[in-house]
């Protein structure tokens, strides 16, 4: 994969769990508090004024979808070890917090505009999925721009 990309876009993941990934989601953006696990991969890429783009992965509601987009806006050290609402993991080590969060109109499916997002190489793209694993992952701003103008 494509790890070599320098930039100020992230996605950031929310997958089937306990609950859909949509529904974990919405749970973490009306709380404005978006966990980092200790396993979270990009940790270092995390920093305030970062811009990122929010994807459901998994199987169900908007499953395989980019559906909004913020601006990092604070990180927060996890102090206490809190664990996740949704049960999923116990090591959180720090929140983000967000502005300027955005919903797209529509949610963008990226099987319909995998094509021409340049962040994943072209002979992987039968297995995109490998991309959206761990939580986080780097975009470059072609990608990022195109995910942004398509949701307008």
């Amino acid at each position: 994969m494509r790890d070599n990309i320098d930039t100020d876009y992230l996605v950031l993941i929310s997958s089937d769990g306990k609950k859909n990934g949509y529904e974990i989601y919405k749970d973490r953006i009306s709380e404005n508090m978006w966990p980092i696990y200790h396993k979270t991969p990009q940790q270092n890429n995390i920093i305030k004024g970062k811009k990122v783009i929010f994807y459901i992965a998994g199987k169900d509601e908007y499953a395989q979808n980019f559906i909004s987009s913020a601006q990092i806006d604070e990180i927060i050290e996890n102090k206490h070890l809190v664990s996740d609402p949704n049960k999923e993991f116990s090591q959180i080590i720090s929140f983000i917090k967000f502005k300027d969060h955005k919903i797209f109109k529509s949610p963008i499916n990226i099987k319909n505009h995998i094509n021409n997002l340049s962040f994943i190489d072209p002979d992987r793209r039968q297995i995109y999925g490998l991309y959206f694993q761990g939580g986080v992952c780097k975009i470059n701003q072609q990608s990022y721009e195109y995910i942004i103008n398509s949701s307008n």
